[in-house]
């Protein structure tokens, strides 16, 4: 019983922790937030979307690989921890990722 009074429960650790102003997220929230930052990236990356800090185009295709191959293994990690439509919306994504990836690499190669 000792042991129990020490341990603070979750309620109490969620009420303090929004104390203090700081939003609670859970694991499965965080890894499709990371998703989100690193498929922007990747598209970024490839030259297809405009930095939105520098107002540039910023193509870095081994940046985007290295982005795309994230977002692959974030994906395949949550299969299990997704229902079928939302695992089939990022295997979606996924596929247009590398699509776009595989034209915009070809574009670069005919450029050289």
């Amino acid at each position: 019983m000792a042991e129990q009074e020490k341990q603070p429960t979750e309620q109490t650790q969620q009420e303090q922790t929004q104390g203090q102003g700081v939003a609670i997220v859970n694991v499965l929230e965080a890894i499709l937030f990371s998703i989100s930052v690193l498929s922007e990236l990747a598209w970024q990356k490839m030259g297809l979307h405009i930095n939105p800090l520098t107002k540039q185009i910023e193509p870095d295709m081994k940046q985007a690989r290295l982005a795309i191959d994230a977002v692959a293994m974030l994906v395949e990690l949550l299969r299990d921890w997704l229902s079928e439509r939302e695992y089939d919306s990022l295997r979606t994504m996924l596929a247009n990722l590398r699509l776009n990836f595989a034209e915009q690499f070809q574009r670069q190669q005919n450029q050289k």
